[in-house]
């Protein structure tokens, strides 16, 4: 590759390119009849051959190395149309939600209840609960293994978007390198039109010197931006290739998940879930035994109150001693009682005794006919 960048001395040593004339020149020395009499050459100079410098004007001048970001531009705005920013943040999301689905296949969180509520449902509802659990797992896992699968082969058309571009940076390159030679004939023949400028006769011939110099100076800025830009196309270059190869890493990462690190996962969540089948089956005999210990101990207890409850009530008395003394202190307090009424009955049958005589001898009096 050559150099972008040269000295004056070496574009003023370049071998001048030949011209051919077509279209009549910018500055014409032949005279007419409308020239000012101060414009005429003396009649006695040789004639010159002008350097042809027709199409060299501003307008081309501008368009000079606009035509070849086209291709460059196309594919830039083609990859800008397919990124989606929000597409990053996916698998975070995906991820997140199968370790929090994950987390819910531990039995402990599943069961609740007492021994008997366990035993009773250790094998229903709770691995039910868990082999639900772990339907989800899988869906999630569906769920994130077509996201990398998406992704990978994003990356995947991402290396041939980024050979095109490279394609395209390429033809960019040379339709500038063509511009920029382009420029340097141009510039080359203004230079020697400027060589070829005699002194200015009048103000008119000045100011068509000065113009022409002006248009050579934007041309030379022109080309020195057009060098820039393939100075910036041959840095990109590298840049394209490196971005490249990360596309190939990321498809290669993603490929390596999805075709061994999820088969893992699933082998990893598998024995998990056989293991705590294995921790559920230990837990059931567990509380059997526990139930079996629980049954034989409430039936020894049982066993014991009861012998002894028996063996006492086998061994008492058909009345005891104190409900038999109670039985004749109550008797005797009866006679006592008994014989206090009678006498204090006997007494009060006394003392009225004359109370009532008086009574029946009134009565008598009251209505005897002697007494009347």
């Amino acid at each position: 590759m050559k150099p972008l960048f040269t000295s004056d001395e070496e574009a003023n040593a370049a071998p001048p390119v030949p011209a051919t004339p077509a279209f009549p020149p910018l500055l014409n020395p032949a005279p007419t009849s409308d020239t000012l009499p101060a414009a005429r050459p003396e009649a006695s100079a040789a004639p010159l051959v002008r350097v042809d410098i027709s199409g060299i004007d501003d307008k081309a001048i501008e368009a000079l190395g606009g035509s070849t970001g086209a291709g460059v531009a196309k594919v830039s705005a083609k990859l800008l149309g397919t990124v989606r920013a929000s597409d990053a943040d996916v698998f975070g999301t995906q991820l997140n939600e199968l370790i929090a689905t994950s987390k819910g296949l531990d039995p402990a969180k599943l069961r609740s209840g007492g021994l008997l509520s366990r035993l009773g449902n250790m094998f229903g509802s709770v691995k039910e609960k868990m082999l639900s659990q772990y339907q989800v797992v899988e869906s999630r896992m569906d769920t994130l293994i077509a996201e990398m699968t998406r992704h990978a082969n994003v990356h995947r058309g991402r290396i041939q978007d980024f050979d095109e571009m490279y394609k395209s940076l390429e033809l960019y390159y040379q339709g500038l390198d063509a511009d920029v030679k382009k420029g340097e004939a141009w510039a080359e023949r203004l230079r020697q039109a400027l060589a070829q400028q005699a002194a200015a006769a009048n103000a008119f011939e000045a100011q068509q010197a000065t113009e022409l110099k002006r248009r050579l100076e934007r041309l030379e800025k022109r080309i020195d931006d057009l060098r820039r830009a393939m100075l910036m196309a041959t840095q990109m270059v590298p840049q394209i290739r490196l971005s490249q190869d990360n596309a190939r890493a990321l498809t290669d990462t993603f490929t390596d998940i999805v075709n061994v690190s999820i088969p893992a996962w699933r082998n990893v969540f598998s024995l998990y879930l056989l293991q705590l089948e294995a921790k559920q089956s230990a837990a059931v005999a567990n509380a059997a035994y526990d139930a079996t210990d629980a049954a034989f101990r409430a039936q020894a207890d049982m066993l014991l109150d009861n012998t002894e409850t028996v063996a006492r009530a086998k061994q008492r008395s058909l009345v005891s001693l104190e409900t038999a003394q109670h039985v004749q202190t109550q008797l005797m307090t009866a006679f006592d009682k008994l014989e206090q009424i009678s006498n204090e009955g006997q007494q009060r049958r006394k003392d009225e005794l004359p109370k009532l005589q008086e009574l029946e001898r009134e009565l008598i009096a009251r209505f005897s006919p002697t007494g009347a």
